[in-house]
């Protein structure tokens, strides 16, 4: 029969695996504004409560009691990003505004998923993670002009980032940039998009956009 000390060093030691494989963080953002050029237009943003506050939660035998929390770092992504993509942005509380706000669209991105693999699992020396979002941008009477998906992808190696926690706040780091830089460069190609701005005035005779 095992003896009681050996029961209790057992024990404690299953309590610190769990201790060491669980994950609790903050995500920060660190994103430069891309070099883009800007549009001649006034747009709200719009964050709701789960955007915000978005966490990203897993309790499996790989993961136990994993909260990743990174919303405050997505909004201050996108606030970053879309500031440097239009002439004007500003914070709106819905996806509908009062008649001559000013405003000639809302954006309204929503995080549709993170997944996460880490070196153990994919036998390699990288942390990767992926960020799936969905992009909506409509009048500023609530009528939608676009929806259309965006990803981010990241990763980071373990050879210089010696903890699990470091190489997945810096694979998520990569991640915000991937997503940042595509939705830059991307919106005025989104075909929707396109349709709508020419048919914008001020951005078809602005010498800095080349759309129309």
């Amino acid at each position: 029969m095992m003896k009681y000390g050996n029961c209790l060093a057992l024990v404690t030691l299953m309590l610190l695996v769990g201790c060491t494989r669980s994950l609790m963080m903050e995500t920060t953002s660190d994103v430069p504004a891309p070099l883009v050029a800007q549009l001649p237009l006034t747009v709200g943003v719009y964050y709701d409560v789960k955007f915000r506050t978005y966490v990203y939660e897993e309790n499996s035998e790989d993961r136990p009691n994993w909260a990743i929390r990174s919303g405050a770092a997505e909004v201050e992504l996108f606030d970053r990003i879309l500031s440097s993509m239009f002439e004007d942005t500003q914070q709106v509380s819905s996806l509908s505004v009062a008649t001559g706000s000013g405003l000639d669209a809302i954006v309204a991105p929503a995080i549709e998923e993170m997944q996460f693999a880490l070196p153990f699992e994919t036998k390699t020396d990288l942390y990767e993670v992926w960020i799936k979002y969905t992009i909506r941008v409509h009048q500023a009477d609530g009528d939608l002009i676009s929806e259309f998906p965006l990803t981010g992808y990241g990763k980071s190696s373990s050879e210089f980032l010696k903890s699990r926690d470091a190489g997945i706040q810096a694979a998520i780091g990569v991640a915000f940039r991937d997503a940042g830089a595509k939705l830059a460069l991307g919106f005025p190609n989104v075909s929707d998009i396109r349709e709508w701005l020419v048919q914008i005035p001020r951005v078809c005779n602005s010498d800095q956009v080349d759309l129309c």
